[in-house]
């Protein structure tokens, strides 16, 4: 059966670092706390604006509960407002994976319902099209999950909209299990964008789920000096960290990137900030530098962790520390 997977990914089209306010700048950080700090604090936002933001900082720290109050204010004086009833979907989707099984269901179908309107108040926007199409390929067709109706919207965007149409038709080939497929689709939409960070990126990943690492490091490397938003090009240096310190790709162009990824998200709620850690301690450990490794070991064990997967690496990287 499918899985229900959180859809807030606040936004699929940050901002450019030319256009960011010192508010979005810190969401583009997932400075969550701190930007709602600030919010609490100030009066000189329109309502709209200071309710979407609001929103993306609950969203960020999953305060389901009060995202839901504060999206249902907000949609009293903006019932039409494309973002806000996004942002409210997508809420709606994170409490269906908090709830119980028997509840789930009619969280996921009351997010699909403010997708429609949405989509409805505007029918030319790429996030809602993006956030639908996800929800029907991931949903369980009993909370309203409909591959076909995926490919239908798939189909219509990439006839209007390239190549975000691409990376849509990948999703739904990666959904169907058609790896070649959806690696063949890329590589055509390339040689017409062979620049475009998302549609690098998206390649990067299906040649890493490819189990072709060195082909994946190197379109991430373009992926990351292609992109333009802050966010965007983080998430590829992480990516490349990744690859090389689990399939030991130049791990001094990876030991960088994992550096400048763990100082923009400093201080952050970044959810891979973790991650992004042990990935650099594992490098660390390949270079025979057991002493910065077992330092972010110690950093890492300090923090709160709730993550199984992490915890059981966590464990392998303290036993061969001590074989080292």
């Amino acid at each position: 059966m499918k899985t229900l997977y959180l859809f807030a990914a606040l936004s699929s089209f940050p901002l450019l670092a030319s256009d960011l306010s010192s508010y979005d700048l810190l969401l583009e950080q997932d400075k969550f706390r701190q930007l709602q700090q600030q919010l609490s604090k100030t009066s000189n936002l329109p309502d709209k604006e200071l309710w979407a933001l609001q929103l993306k900082t609950m969203l960020g720290l999953r305060q389901s509960e009060q995202a839901e109050q504060l999206a249902n204010q907000a949609l009293k004086a903006y019932p039409k407002d494309a973002e806000l009833l996004r942002l409210a979907a997508l809420n709606q989707f994170n409490l269906a994976q908090e709830s119980s099984i028997f509840s789930a269901g009619s969280y996921a179908k009351a997010g699909l319902a403010l997708l429609k309107q949405a989509m409805a108040a505007d029918p030319a926007d790429l996030e809602t099209q993006q956030s639908l199409i996800s929800f029907y390929l991931q949903a369980p067709a009993i909370a309203g999950g409909d591959t076909e109706e995926a490919k239908k919207l798939a189909k219509a965007m990439a006839e209007k909209h390239q190549p975000e149409g691409t990376l849509a038709g990948i999703n739904v080939l990666m959904d169907d299990d058609k790896l070649p497929q959806a690696i063949q689709l890329a590589e055509q939409q390339l040689q017409q964008y062979p620049k475009h960070p998302a549609l690098l990126g998206a390649y990067a990943n299906l040649l890493s789920l490819n189990n072709e690492p060195a082909n994946a490091f190197i379109q991430y490397q373009k992926a990351a000096a292609a992109a333009t938003d802050l966010s965007e090009q983080q998430g590829y240096y992480y990516q490349l960290g990744r690859l090389a310190a689990t399939a030991q790709k130049d791990p001094q162009l990876g030991q960088q990137a994992l550096l400048d990824y763990l100082a923009f998200y400093q201080d952050s709620d970044n959810a891979r900030f973790s991650w992004a850690q042990l990935r650099l301690a594992q490098i660390y450990l390949v270079q025979k530098q057991q002493d910065k490794a077992k330092e972010l070991l110690q950093q890492i064990k300090n923090q709160q962790q709730d993550d199984d997967r992490l915890q059981s690496e966590l464990k392998k990287l303290e036993k061969q520390l001590k074989n080292a």
